[in-house]
């Protein structure tokens, strides 16, 4: 029993059950979009617009770390559906100032309410210290793995 103990606590095993939970969470959140019509990418441009300073699609592509062109696709769609505006810079015709609507900001309400329950949820039965403990434990992964980055580290 023992040995099987300390194998489900391999490395591997502990960053397998990490990507099944990160992708049980983005399935959860996927069916939640389905009733809005809205893909997770589009959400995310929708919850970045009313979270951030962003006004500009070149803005919002640098921010979201994907190319201008996605983000043109992306925001074409949103807005034919009615969840954002465009206008042009006056000064710079290549620049498009995005705006999130009405219809948009109820999501975004929603959203909120939701991913707040979701966290209830997934964290029941956790003390505050294991939360914490968990944070920083998450954290400190985090840093390994951004330091592996800084160090343009690869599989040799």
């Amino acid at each position: 029993m023992k040995d099987r103990r300390e194998k489900i606590y391999a490395d591997i095993d502990v960053t397998q059950q990490f990507i099944v939970t990160n992708l049980m969470h983005r399935r959860i959140l996927e069916k939640n979009l389905e009733r809005y019509g809205l893909h997770r990418g589009q959400h995310r441009i929708l919850m970045t617009l009313a979270c951030r300073e962003i006004h500009s699609q070149v803005d919002l592509a640098r921010e979201l770390e994907v190319s201008p062109a996605a983000i043109a696709v992306s925001l074409k769609a949103l807005e034919k559906e009615g969840f954002i505006t465009r206008t042009m810079n006056k000064n710079d015709n290549r620049v498009n100032f995005v705006e999130v609507t009405d219809k948009a900001k109820k999501i975004i309400e929603d959203s909120n309410d939701y991913f707040y329950r979701l966290d209830k949820r997934m964290y029941e039965g956790f003390s505050v210290e294991e939360r914490k403990e968990l944070y920083h434990y998450l954290e400190r992964i985090y840093r390994n793995m951004e330091q592996m980055e800084v160090d343009n580290e690869t599989i040799q």
